[in-house]
């Protein structure tokens, strides 16, 4: 394994990894103020 494909891999790694902490992100967001709402009420 050369050193190209070893950032390649690492470059595909950290863009998941951002992409899923995005959507675990909004999803907190989304969910957690319907929570906040069903609570108040």
């Amino acid at each position: 394994m050369d050193l190209s494909s070893y950032f390649l891999t690492l470059e595909y790694v950290l863009m998941a990894s951002t992409f899923v902490a995005l959507m675990l992100i909004f999803l907190y967001s989304y969910y957690g103020k319907e929570e906040q709402s069903t609570q108040k009420s």
